[in-house]
């Protein structure tokens, strides 16, 4: 599978925040991280959803701000050069070992910033311009 075949078969494409688990020691070894399930806690998505082709997702850039501060910023071209890239190479993963995306699955290609610590009564927001903002509050 390469990009192309990805875009293809993707439905449409809506700004996500990964909340992130550990629920082992920093810093992490990659057993750690594999024990962990990659340390997945949940997912929030939002904004406004696209087709794939309509903009060149390698360009879709955001803004992370924690209680109102700009904390980091990135653009998707940074996951693999493309995030189309790493869901082909997630398939093309599942295929060697005879399993497959499914469709209606949601799949995260990855991140572009660097995650944050959060605490108890944080704010955060996902300004993805264009594509829409996502706004999460811990309580």
């Amino acid at each position: 599978m390469r990009i192309y075949d990805v875009l293809r078969a993707t439905e449409f494409i809506v700004p996500a925040l990964e909340i992130i688990d550990y629920r082992t020691e920093v810093p992490r070894a990659i057993a750690d991280t594999i024990a962990d399930n990659a340390a997945f806690g949940a997912i929030v998505v939002g904004g406004r959803p696209i087709r794939a082709f309509d903009v060149d997702i390698r360009w879709v850039g955001a803004t992370l701000s924690q209680n109102g501060v700009i904390e980091e910023s990135g653009v998707s071209a940074a996951i693999m050069g493309h995030p189309a890239a790493g869901v082909a190479w997630l398939a093309n993963k599942l295929h060697a070992v005879g399993a497959r995306l499914e469709k209606g699955q949601i799949v995260l290609a990855g991140s572009f910033t660097r995650p944050v610590d959060i605490r108890a009564g944080d704010v955060i927001q996902a300004d993805y311009g264009p594509l829409g903002s996502i706004g999460v509050s811990f309580v």
